[in-house]
């Protein structure tokens, strides 16, 4: 397995210099994760539990939703709402 040399998720090994001035969304990179992981959609509650378990970083259901509703309306959105399935999002094909 070859190693992303592009990764955002884990910047520790770049100098301050660089990783201070970095537009990365380390909370929107660690969703995204949970969703190559799973390989199939997710609820908010399925996302906030394994939020937690995957990283060990306490993030609220509410700091979920609205990063999971945000992520959905970008213009490049990776994510979407499924229709007709409340809480359900699934990642853009």
């Amino acid at each position: 397995m070859t190693e992303n040399i592009f990764d955002l998720t884990d910047v520790s090994d770049i100098p301050d210099e660089i990783s201070t001035e970095l537009n990365c969304d380390v909370f929107a990179q660690n969703i995204l994760t949970l969703f190559n992981k799973a390989g199939r959609n997710l609820t908010v509650d399925e996302i906030t539990v394994g939020y937690y378990r995957q990283f060990k970083e306490i993030k609220t259901k509410r700091q979920i939703m609205l990063k999971l509703y945000s992520m959905a309306r970008a213009r490049e959105a990776k994510i979407r709402s499924i229709p007709n399935h409340k809480g359900v999002y699934g990642v853009v094909k």
